[in-house]
């Protein structure tokens, strides 16, 4: 069975779709080579350090077999693998210049305003944060420099619920892109991209991947 089968949602449903193909790995192929550890918190000598338990070895070979699975899941064009969530947000950011600006959610997830403000702040890339249920508010604070919105839908801690549409509409009628983190409500309750968002990011360490038994993260987009 080719990679891309189980694409159309209209024919088939997300059970369906959620079966991996030839892409996927035969039962115990991997496992022979490498054990499983069902935790994300180790303890070790030094980093890189941890006997019996080859962590970042096993992302990198399941990455190929964990992206068919997922495209199907949201029909995108495309569809990329990481070792943790925050590096699957890391990647999308990567793409701003010095000078550039982003607007988020005044509710937005802890360690991605941290990676935007110690990290890509001090580069030159400015941002804001806004009430992201007011599409006034976003248009208000778009600028000619702003390149992307990122919302987190729904968000964490506060759970709060975003019109993606509206939020795409703003930033297409500015162009710019609409980036949405839909680690909380994972592919079965939300398509973003059917909403018209650009982008979307998954931490599969989250409920995507059945909390905190594995790292991983993940983007689609078109």
């Amino acid at each position: 069975m080719a990679d891309d089968a189980f694409l159309d949602a209209n024919q088939y449903g997300f059970e369906t779709r959620a079966i991996p193909g030839r892409a996927a790995t035969r039962p115990g192929e991997w496992c022979r080579r490498d054990p499983v550890s069902l935790a994300t918190t180790f303890a070790q000598p030094a980093p890189g350090e941890h006997p019996g338990v080859q962590v970042f070895m096993l992302a990198t070979r399941l990455a190929p077999r964990l992206r068919p699975t997922l495209r199907r899941l949201k029909a995108p064009s495309m569809g990329l693998a990481f070792a943790s969530g925050m590096a699957a947000s890391d990647l999308v950011l990567r793409g701003l210049r010095p000078g550039d600006h982003l607007v988020l959610g005044n509710d937005a997830y802890g360690g991605t305003y941290r990676l935007i403000a110690r990290v890509l702040a001090p580069m030159g890339i400015t941002f804001s944060t806004v009430d992201l249920t007011s599409p006034t508010a976003l248009s208000d604070a778009w600028t000619p420099s702003t390149k992307l919105v990122l919302a987190r839908d729904s968000t964490n801690p506060l759970l709060t619920a975003f019109d993606i549409r509206a939020i795409a509409d703003v930033a297409h009628a500015n162009g710019g892109l609409c980036v949405v983190d839909s680690t909380f409500a994972t592919p079965y309750l939300q398509q973003p991209i059917a909403h018209g968002a650009d982008v979307v990011v998954h931490s599969t360490t989250k409920y995507l991947g059945g909390h905190s038994d594995v790292v991983g993260g993940f983007v689609t987009g078109q």
